[in-house]
């Protein structure tokens, strides 16, 4: 029974998260939980608290499966940099039709409070440093196996490719620039080689 109920409720936070990630979690109603994830209000409450809750606990889901996606992409690649263009290549050209936004749901989260001093919006911020902190290991292993020079940090590679990424994403979200996809990726890379 155990097992079941880990299952539901890892189903219920996926689903969920792909609601917020869409809608935002201003404009996601209690009704669309509800029927999004077939739960009762009550028993939403009683499983995850409150609609904060459920949504603390997608944003934290989303990052675990971003995360995973990309250490598969690294797994099956020969260099951490093939591996990061194999994740970037399928989220902004392959699967861009199959996410509910084409902007980043940390990023999102991060826009989307204007209480900054919300325990979502400081939620948002600590996974979003988190997520920063896995990405310059990645770099520091790719500087390390000289596939980009060590002029700039770890970090320093790290941002640039976020802002490369979240930029891409938000760009190829209008219509009629597919075709500009791999050119700019391949941009993206060149530029990070150069740096």
């Amino acid at each position: 029974m155990v097992n079941k109920v880990k299952f539901e409720r890892e189903n219920v936070v996926r689903v969920a998260s792909q609601l917020f990630w869409e809608k935002g979690f201003h404009a996601t109603s209690t009704r669309d939980l509800q029927e999004a994830v077939n739960m009762r209000p009550g028993s939403i409450y009683s499983a995850f608290g409150s609609k904060e809750g459920l949504y603390s606990e997608s944003l934290k889901d989303y990052t675990v499966q971003m995360k995973s996606q990309i250490d598969g992409f690294l797994s099956s690649s020969d260099t951490t940099l093939g591996g990061l263009r194999a994740f970037v290549e399928n989220v902004v050209i392959k699967n861009k039709d199959c996410s509910p936004s084409a902007i980043c749901m940390l990023v999102k989260a991060n826009n989307e409070f204007a209480d900054k001093n919300s325990s979502l919006y400081e939620l948002s911020l600590d996974l979003a440093a988190k997520f920063e902190g896995y990405l310059t290991v990645l770099f520091e292993q790719a500087i390390a196996k000289n596939e980009l020079s060590d002029k700039l940090t770890a970090i320093e590679y790290a941002r640039f490719f976020q802002i490369q990424f979240t930029g891409l994403r938000g760009y190829f979200n209008r219509p009629g620039v597919e075709l500009l996809a791999q050119p700019m990726i391949n941009q993206m890379f060149a530029l990070m080689k150069n740096l």
